[in-house]
C-alpha cells in the first residue's frame, strides 16, 4: 500500500518556509517601522521591478541610514532569507524572491571640501549631475541619466570622460558599505583596502554600498554634439575616427555607432557622438578628417553643459534578441576594422559600437582595479538583431561574425554583459584578478548573502 500523504513533508516544509518569512516580515516592521513595504503598495512594485521587468519578493525594505541597512542585513542573514540590493532599477537580472533592500531614500547628493562629492547608494547619474551643475563640475557616470549610481560605479563605469579622467571607479576616493555580519565600515585606500579594491569593479558582491564619496573635476567650456554619415564608405569612416582618437587628446572622447536601418526615425549608418574639454574652433579641427569624408550628412557641434550629454534611456526591454557581445580593443588595426566591417555586411541585421579608450583611463595599472583590460584602445559592443523567437539556426548564423569580431577583445566590460555564470567571469576577469575578488569574498561574505548578478563565490 502507497504513503495516502506522499507530498506531505514537503507541504509542511513549505508552510514552515511560508511561517518563518513572514516573521521575518514581522520582525522587520517591527524593527524598521514604516519602512517596510509588502505588496498592494508602490513601493513594494517598484523595488521589485528592475529594467529587466518585475520580479518576486517577500517585502521591499527601504532604509534611510546605513544603520537602517544594517539592521534589515543581520534580521536577513540570521534568517537564512534571500537579499536583493536595488540601486538605480537597471538591472538585467529580476528579482528572485525575498527581501529587496531598496536605496531609493538614501539618494543625496552633498558637495564636500576639495572637490569631493558623497552620493548615495540609491542616487541616479542625472541627479547627481544637476547637483553639480551650479558648480561647473562634473562626475564621469554612464550615458544615460537615470542609470543608477551604485550599478553602474560598482562595474566600473565607461562615461563621457573615459579618456580624461577615466573610469568612476577611478575616481571613487571612499565608500560607506554595510557588509553581510550587518557591520557599517568607511573602505579607502587607508583602511580596508582589499575590500576598497574590490568594490571598484568586482559589482555588488560585497555588501550594500550606502555612499559613495567621488572626486569630481571642472567640466566648464564643454563642446559636444554629433556627426552623421551615410552608408556609402563605412570603412573610411571607420579609419578615420581611429586614426583622430589616436591621435587626440587626452580630453577629447566619443563613441561612433553603425546601426542598421530599423525604422524611419532612425537611420541606418554610423553616427559619432562627441565631446571635448576645449572650444568648437578645437573640436572642429580635431575632427577635420571625419568632418571632410563625403559621407557626411549632418553636423552638430557646440557648447554643451555636461548634464545635458545625458539622455533618457529606452523604456522596458528592446522588442528584439540582441545576440553578440562585447569586449576591449587592445589594437584597432586594419585587419580588425575589417572583421568588424564583415559582421555589418550581412543579411543580418547588426548594430556595432566604439567607445575610444585610451587616455586616463589606459594609464591606470591593470591591478588597480578589477577593471584589468587596461590596454584597450576601445571597447566594441557588436550585436545582431533578431525577432524574440529566433530560432536556434539564426542565432548560430548571428554568432558566426559576431564572434569573429570579438575574437579582436582581450576581456569583457561586465556592465555591458547581460549573460551570466562562470564562463561570464572568466571573460570579465583575468584568473588573477578572479582569485584576488574570491578572497576578499571569503573575508566579507564567508556566507555568499550578496549573490549580484555576475555573481561572485567565495574562495573555498
Amino acid at each position: 500500500m502507497g504513503d495516502p500523504w506522499p507530498d506531505l513533508g514537503s507541504r509542511m516544509s513549505e508552510a514552515a518556509g511560508t511561517l518563518t518569512r513572514m516573521s521575518i516580515v514581522t520582525e522587520l516592521s517591527e524593527r524598521l517601522p514604516g519602512r517596510v513595504h509588502g505588496p498592494g503598495t508602490p513601493e513594494f512594485d517598484a523595488g521589485r521591478t528592475v529594467f529587466a521587468g518585475p520580479g518576486e519578493a517577500e517585502a521591499v525594505v527601504r532604509p534611510s541610514s546605513a544603520d537602517e541597512v544594517a539592521t534589515a542585513v543581520r534580521v536577513a542573514t540570521s534568517a537564512g532569507v534571500p537579499l536583493t540590493v536595488r540601486s538605480g532599477g537597471h538591472g538585467s537580472d529580476p528579482v528572485a524572491g525575498g527581501i529587496v533592500i531598496d536605496l531609493a531614500e538614501l539618494s543625496g547628493v552633498e558637495l564636500a571640501d576639495g572637490g569631493l562629492v558623497h552620493v548615495g547608494g540609491g542616487a541616479h547619474w542625472g541627479d547627481v549631475a544637476s547637483a553639480l551643475a551650479p558648480h561647473s563640475l562634473g562626475i564621469t557616470s554612464g550615458d544615460t541619466g537615470d542609470v543608477g549610481v551604485g550599478g553602474l560605479a560598482l562595474g566600473g563605469g565607461i562615461g563621457w570622460l573615459a579618456r580624461t579622467h577615466g573610469l568612476t571607479v577611478d575616481i571613487l576616493r571612499e565608500v560607506e558599505v554595510v557588509t553581510a555580519a550587518g557591520e557599517v565600515l568607511i573602505a579607502n585606500d587607508a583602511q580596508h583596502r582589499e575590500l576598497f579594491w574590490a568594490l571598484r569593479g568586482g559589482g555588488g558582491n560585497f555588501g550594500v554600498v550606502t555612499r559613495f564619496t567621488f572626486e569630481a573635476a571642472p567640466v566648464d567650456g564643454l563642446v559636444g554634439g554629433h556627426v552623421r554619415f551615410d552608408q556609402s564608405d563605412v570603412r573610411a569612416v571607420l579609419r578615420a575616427w581611429r586614426d583622430v582618437m589616436a591621435a587626440g587628446p587626452d580630453e577629447l572622447n566619443s563613441t561612433l555607432l553603425v546601426m542598421p536601418q530599423l525604422m524611419p526615425e532612425m537611420p541606418a549608418g554610423p553616427q559619432l557622438a562627441v565631446a571635448l574639454l576645449g572650444s568648437e574652433a578645437e573640436l572642429r579641427r580635431l575632427l577635420e578628417p571625419l568632418l571632410s569624408l563625403p559621407s557626411v550628412t549632418e553636423v552638430a557641434l557646440a557648447p554643451v553643459a555636461y548634464a545635458d550629454l545625458l539622455e533618457e534611456s529606452p523604456p522596458g526591454k528592446p522588442p528584439f534578441r540582441l545576440v553578440g557581445g562585447n569586449g576591449f580593443v587592445p589594437d584597432l588595426s586594419d585587419e580588425a576594422l575589417d572583421v568588424f566591417l564583415r559582421a555589418l555586411d550581412r543579411e543580418i541585421p547588426t548594430m556595432l559600437m566604439l567607445r575610444a579608450l585610451g587616455g586616463a583611463f589606459s594609464r591606470v595599472p591593470a591591478d588597480a582595479t578589477p577593471i584589468a583590460h587596461r590596454d584597450g584602445q576601445a571597447l566594441l559592443a557588436v550585436n545582431g538583431i533578431l525577432p524574440p523567437d529566433a530560432t536556434d539556426e539564426q542565432v548560430a548564423a548571428a554568432r558566426v561574425a559576431t564572434d569573429a569580431a570579438l575574437a579582436f577583445t582581450s576581456g569583457e566590460y561586465s556592465n555591458f554583459t547581460p549573460d551570466f555564470g562562470e564562463e561570464q567571469l572568466a571573460a570579465i576577469f583575468p584568473p588573477p584578478t578572479l582569485e584576488r575578488l574570491r578572497r576578499v569574498k571569503a573575508e566579507v561574505d564567508p556566507g555568499d548573502v550578496f549573490r549580484a548578478s555576475h555573481h561572485i563565490a567565495p574562495a573555498r
